[in-house]
């Protein structure tokens, strides 16, 4: 009988397996810095500038951290992978040149552009590494998707619906939270008539739309799933409940926001004591921007609590018999 012992391995003696000489690290380092320098461009006009100035696309600056986490999670998976250099990678890498290339000179499009560079990074990995490599990192690769800015007319397009659906959703709830109000929602207006006050009109502009707060849990959601050591079933339910949360914690946003306003004419004492004039100072500026964080607060908890049931909804039997007693 053989007997097999198994050694604590460390990384760098890991990674010495893959038989990859200095020479062919450097010819990796080179097509890396190659491929930036193409690609810089599209990636300090089209993601750095639209993450540091576009406050709906402000969590890109998160994607590459979580993408670069989720390869270190499973850095011992990577470090047991044998490269097997894939010509298909060069095919892929070569497409996406040639898609980089025709936006951006002949049909200007900004979106495909940037959308181009995740299909070269796919193909880099997959030419330098292989199958085996490519099956932990693909992942994280295409995750980098999801910190790419939408174009403005479809955004604007898909805030739309939302807006609609925040109206009327805070136009249900409101008279139910503050008894004797009517409100009644005209596509994206809300119109209220309350006691003691001037009928008015809420509109749920663009930045209410919860179309900033789908994309941060989408993204978020997603992660989770990932992370999670979880059936791929499991994962699947959980980035499907992404957007149905995200739409929930947009209503209860909108439907506190307009109450604020609603009432904001309101002055409780321990408002005073704070240097807030009324519950109208708390539909705006840094008061609106916390709201917007506690949304968060409540995304993870329900992520936690979708999570919880279904890691308890089934129950793995034993596979050792009861021995009757």
């Amino acid at each position: 009988m053989t007997v097999l012992e198994t050694t604590n391995t460390s990384l760098p003696r890991q990674w010495e397996r893959f038989g990859v000489s200095p020479a062919a690290w450097l010819r990796v380092a080179v097509v890396v810095v190659l491929l930036v320098m193409v690609y810089w461009g599209s990636i300090h006009r089209d993601l750095i500038h639209r993450w540091t100035t576009d406050g709906n696309w402000s969590h890109g600056w998160l994607i590459p951290l979580f993408s670069l986490y989720f390869l270190y999670s499973r850095r011992h998976e990577l470090a047991c992978c044998r490269p097997a250099p894939n010509y298909l990678g060069a095919v892929i890498l070569g497409a996406s040149l040639v898609m980089y290339f025709v936006f951006a000179w002949r049909l200007r499009m900004a979106y495909p552009q940037a959308l181009s560079l995740v299909g070269a990074i796919f193909g880099l990995t997959l030419l330098f590494g292989g199958w085996s490599v490519m099956r932990v990192a693909w992942f994280p690769i295409a995750f980098l998707a999801l910190a790419i800015p939408l174009p403005n007319r479809m955004y604007v397009e898909l805030t739309m619906p939302l807006r609609r659906l925040a109206s009327t959703a805070a136009a249900a709830l409101m008279p139910l939270l503050a008894p004797g109000l009517h409100t009644e929602a005209q596509s994206v207006v809300i119109d209220y008539i309350a006691p003691g006050r001037p009928p008015g009109t809420l509109n749920v502009e663009e930045a209410c739309s919860g179309m900033r707060l789908m994309m941060a849990f989408v993204t978020l959601g997603v992660a989770m799933a990932y992370l999670g050591d979880r059936p791929w079933w499991q994962r699947a339910i959980m980035i499907v409940f992404c957007v149905p949360i995200a739409v929930l914690c947009n209503t209860i946003r909108v439907t506190t926001t307009g109450l604020l306003h609603v009432y904001g004419d309101v002055s409780p004492g321990w408002l005073q004591s704070l240097g807030i004039d009324g519950l109208g100072d708390l539909a705006q500026g840094t008061p609106h921007q916390v709201l917007g964080l506690l949304m968060l607060l409540i995304a993870l908890g329900l992520y936690a609590i979708i999570g919880y049931v279904l890691s308890h909804l089934f129950i793995e039997e034993s596979a050792t018999p009861a021995v009757p007693t």
